[in-house]
């Protein structure tokens, strides 16, 4: 019926926003380590993306579907 797996995150470019903002909360002077720090890093890294971190993951897609049809749709 369909091409593609039935759930994969190749498909769903969020799954790399969320890595960008791990990273930066990693590379932060000072790890949060409470929740409520969390909240707030999570939040500042959110406001700071720029379209170009979507654009780039959003651009990807036609070939992240050909390549999933290439392999019958593994990942």
């Amino acid at each position: 019926l369909h091409d593609r797996p039935a759930s994969s995150p190749d498909f769903n470019p969020i799954e790399d926003v969320w890595r960008i903002m791990k990273a930066r909360i990693k590379a932060r002077p000072r790890f949060p380590v409470t929740l409520a720090e969390m909240r707030i890093a999570v939040r500042e890294e959110w406001y700071r993306l720029k379209p170009e971190d979507w654009n780039k993951y959003i651009d990807s897609m036609p070939e992240r579907i050909k390549e999933c049809k290439k392999r019958e749709g593994c990942y």
